[in-house]
């Protein structure tokens, strides 16, 4: 007796868009972390040009994520993605009902459905809410530092800018935060945002890159936030230097870590690592950085 076997073909979607329905080029704000991304996201969309919603550390993730749930079929696929959003601790910070991005996604043709487009409709759901004006939306998620070739393969044509601190005062800003037990792990962050972010420039346009230095922007935010805008195609205004003022600044009403948020920007941050760590702090982390620091113009 012979026996029937039922192949069933999962039916696929790629990861990046291969239609030209996204909404944008997305912009991407990385560092190692306690480097300015969090002022930055508030200086931009204090504009209304830019939608940057508080960090949610996910995009990378759900690069690998998403070729495991071809078998859900593709409403039972972006429902978890976008679920993935809306379980994430600060996803509350978006104030966002994402309702009409599980509709558009479950009703989009064949040859539109893909990772990219998921996202897009997320970020974008969220920009019709918060910033309707908005031109584009971005993400600042320092943790996509570590995992930019995911990000790259979601999204090809997007730009990054790089906010680069002092390592010493980043290290010093982590230790602050999360205890001297960090010291470690915080050097190695450091260490390998710069490694990661200089190997991975190689491989995009230079139109698709801005380093940005943490001391320009609180020593002379105009200026650099003018050259921000060039690159991002966008208007300055004087509005971003009131974000401090704005209800679009939130993070520093739920995490006391970004308590600076809600005051205008200053640069008497800038090397705080002399007073905050010890000699033997200070030791570790310049036998650990010190070519870093030279390479970049840092070490004096």
């Amino acid at each position: 007796m012979g026996i029937n076997l039922t192949h069933c073909v999962l039916e696929r979607y790629p990861l990046a868009d291969k239609s030209g329905s996204l909404s944008c080029a997305p912009m991407f704000i990385i560092s190692s972390g306690r480097s300015g991304t969090t002022l930055m996201r508030s200086m931009l969309v204090a504009s209304g040009n830019v939608a940057i919603p508080a960090e949610t550390q996910i995009i990378h993730t759900l690069a690998v994520k998403f070729p495991l749930l071809f078998g859900l079929g593709w409403e039972g696929l972006t429902r978890t993605i976008i679920a993935d959003f809306e379980s994430h601790p600060n996803f509350p910070l978006w104030e966002s009902n994402l309702t009409t991005a599980y509709r558009k996604t479950a009703d989009l043709p064949r040859k539109e459905r893909s990772l990219a487009r998921i996202i897009d409709e997320v970020y974008m759901t969220y920009a019709s809410e918060k910033f309707p004006n908005a031109k584009f939306w971005g993400d600042q998620s320092p943790i996509h530092t570590f995992a930019l070739p995911y990000i790259h393969k979601v999204f090809p044509n997007a730009r990054y800018m790089h906010l680069l601190r002092d390592g010493r005062d980043v290290v010093s800003s982590m230790v602050k935060r999360h205890g001297d037990d960090y010291l470690y792990e915080a050097v190695y962050r450091w260490k390998t945002s710069i490694k990661r972010i200089n190997a991975f420039i190689k491989k995009i346009p230079p139109e698709q890159y801005l380093e940005v230095r943490y001391e320009d922007l609180v020593q002379h935010p105009e200026d650099t936030l003018i050259r921000v805008s060039r690159f991002l195609g966008i208007e300055y205004t004087s509005k971003m230097l009131d974000y401090w003022k704005l209800p679009s600044t939130i993070e520093h009403k739920y995490k006391t870590f970004h308590v600076n948020l809600g005051k205008p920007v200053f640069p008497t941050s800038i090397g705080k690592w002399k007073e905050r760590l010890n000699e033997e702090q200070q030791s570790y982390i310049l036998k650990q950085i010190t070519p870093e620091l030279k390479s970049l113009g840092y070490f004096n």
